[in-house]
């Protein structure tokens, strides 16, 4: 009978070698580990605050300014306070509040038709004009300031004399009669239309450079402001 080889033996030696790498990963990661689970926090890094000086073109209104005022009330004196000061956006919010607050007239709403118009939004002051006529029929600056805008904003001159031609039938003596006879003028004899401002709104001072109609515009306003700050 032939006898069967046995199949040969790895040596020794592999194992051991095998076991010892698994054994020499092992502690490597481990000492990993606990490096990280113990090693020394950094510090959050530290939050500055700086704090920006307050924008002096701001103006905010004293607090006393409405104090015991009732809501509309208060809403509108604050609307005044922003158009004074030209923001334009402040003093369209809350004139807009003070009208959803029952504070609703023909002044109030020129005033907000006048904030629209200088925030370059025609269409929105042209509506707050004719509610005004709506309200007051009466009331001379939300007819007159209509042609202003149909001059400068539209450019349609003819609409703007129609609209000052209008105005002084119905107010011959009116507060701003001169300076429209001045715009009609100027429309009919093919000269440029000088801007005018709405009435009752802010106005600068009349200047040297400015041409004669301009200064004219100017006075009548102003002059119409210092009678009636608010028409």
């Amino acid at each position: 009978m032939s006898k069967k080889t046995a199949a040969a033996q790895p040596p020794a030696t592999s194992s051991w070698l095998t076991v010892g790498l698994i054994a020499c990963f092992g502690a490597l990661f481990g000492a990993g580990l606990m490096y990280f689970a113990l090693r020394p926090r950094q510090p959050a890094p530290e939050t500055i605050t700086v704090n920006l000086p307050a924008d002096p073109t701001v103006h905010r209104p004293d607090p006393a300014l409405t104090a015991g005022k009732a809501p509309a009330e208060a809403a509108r004196t604050l609307g005044n306070f922003y158009y004074d000061h030209q923001n334009w956006a402040q003093a369209i919010e809350h004139y807009q509040s003070a009208i959803r607050q029952g504070s609703d007239d023909a002044d109030i709403r020129t005033d907000l038709g006048n904030a629209y118009r200088f925030s370059n939004r025609p269409d929105d002051a042209l509506l707050q004009y004719q509610l005004a006529q709506k309200l007051n029929p009466a009331h001379e600056f939300s007819l007159f300031n209509q042609g202003g805008l149909y001059s400068e904003a539209y450019q349609q001159p003819a609409q703007a004399v129609e609209i000052w031609q209008t105005y002084l039938q119905r107010f011959p003596n009116g507060r701003s009669a001169s300076a429209a006879r001045q715009l009609i003028a100027q429309v009919q004899g093919g000269l440029p239309v000088v801007p005018s401002l709405p009435a009752a709104g802010p106005s600068p001072a009349p200047t040297p450079a400015a041409s004669a109609a301009e200064n004219l515009i100017l006075r009548q306003i102003e002059a119409a402001r210092t009678k009636d700050a608010k028409p």
